[in-house]
């Protein structure tokens, strides 16, 4: 379980079409009229857009008066998490990164839909390269009351560093206060630095409304020159002085998307990486002319366990832990695939990523993990079974620790 701004976020299995979800509840102690608004109209906007960089909305209901949302399972790494593992990316993978978000941002403005809070920790990369935008919390849609924005005081109406002027000056939004956040990711992506980083809230604030948009390329001189201009011209302060659309930025990136190399821990190694750019193109906003039809989605290739599990081994070796545990609970539910959710090579895998935590200093999160194994071992093996006991005493020592640290 995480949580998020309004409520929990849990994994589960659908039962009847058998496949992963992602569940979100509002917190209990938080519902109220206000707020169970919110939370639907968020449902409601990321269903009405239909498209594959979007993350599928399978159901939306209520249980013990607690709204809950049903959305598909996204495999894959945000991209902040995978700048802090990996630094500034390959100009091919930025590349076809941003097209793919521009891709989503097309369809958003064909029905007059602006996200408002694009930035490297609401996108998502999975193992195929395919790109998911995450949270629309704060969306708005054109001339549509049902889907008119909701505030509360001190609600946050963006991300600082990413969020447009335009928002942070309270002043009407549109497709190209979304271009702004992308500019923002882009060069977040090109250098492994946020465009605006003040020592205080105040100060990045200030550069934002008053300082000239910063060029990648000064921090990494071989950033192609087409490239470093669009980042420049997508972060301009005025609305007017960006890109017209997403369909303009996306000519630009595309082509520079080509012979992408494998990501270690993140994306599949081997010449399958580069059919990522196919998923791209075939999602691309093409000429009313073009009757092409679109190229099929890359089919994910089945896991080698033996060189994935060496892969995760040499991952923890490097200090790559957040890459390991991803790579390790990829092996758990392909063990799962091949052998239910019981087998012992599930259980072992889901250990060795939640272990894979505790270097980072994440032992809430490895806790909660190994938790729930816990739990899943308890009902597969009983309570006395020796696995069990070892995992009780193996949580017992984390929480002892985690205790004294507070």
């Amino acid at each position: 379980m995480a949580h998020n701004g309004m409520g929990e976020v849990w994994t589960a299995q659908d039962k009847h079409l058998d496949r992963a979800v992602i569940v979100k509840f509002v917190n209990g102690s938080m519902v109220d009229a206000e707020l169970m608004r919110r939370f639907r109209r968020e449902a409601l906007l990321t269903a009405r857009l239909d498209h594959p960089g979007v993350p599928a909305v399978y159901d939306l209901d209520e249980h013990d008066g607690r709204p809950y949302l049903v959305l598909q399972k996204v495999d894959g790494i945000n991209l902040a998490d995978l700048i802090a593992e990996q630094g500034p990316l390959s100009i091919a993978w930025v590349a076809a990164i941003g097209a793919q978000i521009s891709s989503v941002l097309v369809a958003a403005r064909r029905i007059g839909l602006v996200h408002r809070d694009i930035k490297p920790s609401n996108v998502m990369l999975d193992a195929s390269g395919a790109v998911k935008v995450l949270d629309f919390g704060l969306a708005v849609i054109r001339d549509d009351d049902r889907y008119s924005r909701i505030t509360q005081t001190g609600q946050s109406l963006g991300t600082i560093g990413y969020m447009a002027p335009e928002q942070i000056l309270g002043e009407p939004t549109d497709h190209r206060t979304d271009l702004y956040g992308l500019g923002g990711t882009l060069f977040d992506l090109l250098t492994g630095h946020p465009p605006f980083d003040g020592d205080t809230t105040a100060t990045t604030l200030h550069h934002q409304l008053a300082d000239p948009p910063p060029r990648p390329a000064l921090l990494r001189p071989e950033i192609p020159s087409a490239l470093d201009q669009l980042v420049h011209a997508l972060l301009a302060i005025r609305p007017e002085n960006r890109p017209a659309s997403a369909t303009e930025v996306y000519a630009t990136l595309a082509p520079l998307a080509q012979d992408l190399p494998p990501i270690p821990g993140v994306v599949d190694e081997g010449g399958d990486t580069v059919r990522a750019y196919a998923a791209i193109v075939g999602q691309a906003p093409r000429p009313s002319n073009d009757n092409a039809a679109p190229d099929p989605p890359p089919r994910r290739p089945d896991l080698d366990v033996d060189q994935a599990s060496e892969q995760a081994e040499q991952l923890v070796a490097d200090g790559k832990f957040r890459a390991a545990a991803r790579l390790w609970r990829r092996l758990a539910e392909h063990h799962a695939r091949q052998h239910g959710d019981t087998h012992p090579l599930v259980f072992d895998c889901r250990l060795r990523a939640a272990r894979a935590h505790l270097p980072l200093g994440e032992h809430d999160r490895a806790l909660r993990q190994l938790n729930q194994l816990l739990h899943d071992r308890i009902r597969a093996d009983g309570p006395e079974h020796p696995a069990v006991l070892e995992l009780r005493q193996e949580i017992a020592r984390l929480s002892e620790k985690g205790a004294s640290s507070h």
